[in-house]
């Protein structure tokens, strides 16, 4: 009886090992999977991140790994084009997708590239599959790993990469000078008269458009909600043009989100569009 309870005891030990082992070498079941991720590189350095990914739409949230540990421009879209609640910290990002079964996450930073005179580079750990834009007319030449592809098409460069510790150096080109080439004065006489006549013309248009009619503007788009109206005046008022974080300090109340979301139907209305400039986007309005 003593041998028995004894082997009994020992039996109950190794199968609680046994388990133990297995939760701790099998990894737990991801709850989202990665549809599609993109990295764009702008010339500048700075860096566009882009994800979508499809969950259980059961699913409460969703702990997301970021590239970065300092992000600006984050926005969280469902499948629907709605935005998703968030909550970030340095190491990740957690969505609350309860709901959702498609997000699209997007945000930009800085801090991936760095550069030494002429030469970039691009430093990230990649836990997923993708692909990597780099600026056009940009030349690779260091790699630490062999991507998948390299595609060369015009004169655009991309990279399909594993997951994995990624460090990539490339040069960009500074634009070309144009070849200084004999100017017959024929030519020259011409094209100071055609600047001339370009400077009138501009000069005029200036003084017949000294100011932006909004009227016009909401003559022709009869549905625009009041904020829509508010800022099309505050755009008015600065000249046709002014950087988003200006609208964000004049309607401070007005979610970031919902701020997003307006300007954006207005671009879609060919009200306004949007330019990027330096690391900030320009809103002006069209004319």
């Amino acid at each position: 009886m003593r041998l028995y309870g004894r082997n009994t005891r020992l039996m109950a030990l190794f199968t609680i090992l046994l388990v133990s082992a297995l939760t701790l070498t099998v990894p737990a079941e991801p709850d989202f999977s990665v549809e599609t991720m993109t990295i764009t590189v702008y010339r500048d350095g700075l860096t566009h991140i882009e994800q979508t990914l499809t969950m259980d739409e059961l699913l409460p949230e969703i702990d997301v790994p970021l590239l970065a540990s300092s992000v600006e421009n984050l926005i969280i879209l469902d499948e629907n084009q709605l935005a998703v609640d968030y909550r970030t910290n340095p190491a990740n990002l957690t969505v609350f997708t309860l709901g959702a079964a498609k997000v699209t996450v997007e945000y930009d930073t800085i801090i991936l590239t760095s550069k030494e005179a002429d030469l970039w580079t691009l430093n990230f750990n990649n836990p997923y599959n993708l692909t990597l834009f780099l600026p056009k007319n940009s030349t690779v030449v260091y790699l630490n790993q062999v991507p998948n592809t390299i595609d060369t098409t015009g004169d655009g460069l991309s990279l399909s990469l594993k997951p994995g510790q990624w460090e990539i150096s490339y040069v960009v080109p500074l634009q070309q000078e144009t070849q200084n080439t004999p100017f017959p004065i024929l030519y020259l006489v011409a094209a100071i008269s055609a600047a001339s006549v370009t400077i009138i013309t501009v000069l005029l248009v200036v003084l017949r458009k000294r100011k932006i009619n909004v009227k016009k503007i909401l003559s022709r788009n009869p549905t625009l909600m009041t904020e829509d109206i508010a800022v099309i005046e505050f755009l008015a008022e600065k000249d046709g043009k002014a950087f988003e974080a200006e609208i964000r300090e004049k309607f401070p109340d007005m979610p970031r989100t919902s701020l997003w979301r307006l300007v954006r139907r207005l671009e879609g209305l060919e009200i306004v569009e949007v330019k990027k400039i330096g690391l900030e986007n320009q809103v002006q309005l069209k004319k």
